[in-house]
């Protein structure tokens, strides 16, 4: 009797142990999946690494460089413990419900009162309490992205480029936009359909390899307009190399050759040419620039 009752125990700690498991398994395949997602946004864009000097606050990496394309985006001082997000849906932005400098900085004192020791005058660049809008126009840094699965969200947290923005002394104003999807929208989203929509109020700024390149091909001219023209006549049409999302690092360098550095960040690893760079994650292309 007591050996049938030990059995019945077991049978019944193995199916409520299934049950478990069972419950686990989507939880843990959309945990994968958000950090896909976050991964494959992040090798888009480069997050900026922030230090500090005597002075205070510092750029120590720059990140990827960001034009602004819609008005609206509260900036707050770098020492600021809280961001003033604004809510970008449907095409429109909102600006934060508390967009006055006198209510974030009141709310910034007891935030930061609540937890002792507030931020050194250095920590938050001499004695600057208040907020900015930012610019259309004005160029940010990316410092960090968020995905929300459960709320359909992807928050980017941006910091200002002083130097892009001839701003001196660096004030390094911060920020954050919340983009809001649809219902169920980020289970099945692409990460290029999530950086479309994100370049509606933020686009990559390639200004300097665009510059770079047309000074390049306007010295070439320049040297030998005539010889380059009768060249280029004489040499048959080249097929386009192709690069897809998805091909592997073998299949870019059958492709393109091989690169003139290769960037290793751990799952993330990006190949750089003369005039592009491919990103990939774990092995496989999630975009080229």
């Amino acid at each position: 009797m007591r050996y049938r009752t030990k059995i019945y125990t077991q049978i019944a700690a193995l199916i409520v142990a299934g049950m478990i498991l069972a419950g686990m398994t989507p939880c843990i395949a959309a945990a994968q999946a958000t950090a896909s997602l976050e991964e494959q946004l992040q090798a888009q864009y480069s997050l900026v690494k922030m230090g500090g000097d005597s002075n205070g606050p510092a750029v120590i990496e720059p990140g990827t460089v960001l034009i602004i394309q819609k008005g609206g985006i509260l900036g707050v001082p770098y020492g600021n413990m809280n961001l003033l997000a604004a809510k970008y849906q449907d095409g429109t932005l909102h600006p934060p419900a508390t967009a006055t400098s006198n209510t974030a900085t009141g709310m910034g004192s007891k935030v930061c009162g609540l937890f002792g020791r507030c931020n050194g005058a250095k920590e938050q660049i001499g004695k600057q309490t208040t907020t900015r809008l930012f610019q259309v126009g004005e160029k940010v840094y990316p410092s960090k992205i968020e995905v929300h699965p459960d709320k359909d969200t992807v928050a980017l947290s941006v910091i200002a480029c002083d130097s892009c923005n001839n701003v001196n002394p660096a004030t390094h104003y911060k920020s954050q936009v919340v983009f809001q999807f649809a219902k169920g929208y980020l289970a099945k989203a692409s990460p290029p359909q999530i950086e479309d929509v994100i370049a509606q109020v933020f686009t990559i700024d390639d200004s300097g390899n665009q510059q770079g390149s047309g000074g390049g091909g306007g010295g070439a001219q320049g040297n030998d307009p005539q010889g380059g023209q009768s060249q280029a006549a004489n040499e048959p049409p080249k097929q386009p190399q192709t690069i897809q999302l998805g091909q592997t690092t073998d299949e870019v360098s059958a492709a393109l050759g091989q690169p003139e550095k290769i960037v290793n960040l751990g799952p993330k690893q990006i190949y750089v040419y003369k005039d592009l760079k491919v990103t990939f994650v774990r092995g496989k292309v999630v975009n080229v620039q």
